[in-house]
């Protein structure tokens, strides 16, 4: 009888899913393993262009519970057929437009690396997300290479959403 129950609970487990999208794998790589070092049974998927990432989305968004977003990336993955496209600065301001359009409730974090973007500001394109995209932007993390404060705001706000 314990057996059985203990199988049934296993079972019945929810499996929690993150987006990742990302095009610098080194980036990518530490963003994850900061995740599972904290949440070990968290699954991250990972999309690394703008194509790839809307396409995902738009298909398998009640598959997530958060999106982690970059905002400047290529249009497309990088392949042996595919040099990636344009490089995009505010590809992940058009991934949110694309998902306040069509209603996608997804929390949506941004994790850059940049201060600026087309002359903007990071805090006046901060604005402007949450303006813009009200329900399913839940503001920014500054990543680095060389700090390390990112880590600690990113799992706090993982376990602030879980």
């Amino acid at each position: 009888m314990y057996c059985v129950c203990s199988i049934e609970l296993k079972g019945n487990m929810h499996m929690k899913k993150l987006l990742l999208v990302e095009d610098l794998p080194e980036k990518a790589d530490e963003i994850k393993k900061e995740i599972l070092k904290e949440f070990p049974a968290i699954v991250i998927v990972e999309k690394s262009s703008y194509h790839s990432a809307i396409e995902e989305i738009y298909r398998h968004y009640n598959d997530y519970f958060l999106i982690l977003l970059d905002i400047s990336m290529s249009t497309f993955d990088v392949n042996i057929e595919e040099n990636g496209g344009v490089p995009e600065t505010l590809a992940g301001k058009r991934i949110l437009e694309g998902m306040y359009l069509r209603d996608i409730p997804t929390k949506v974090k941004v994790v850059t690396m940049f201060e600026n973007f087309d002359g903007k500001s990071i805090s006046q394109l901060d604005k402007e997300l949450k303006d813009d995209n009200p329900d399913s932007y839940d503001g920014f993390i500054f990543f680095s290479f060389k700090k390390s404060d990112w880590k600690k705001q990113l799992t706090n706000y993982i376990h602030s959403i879980i």
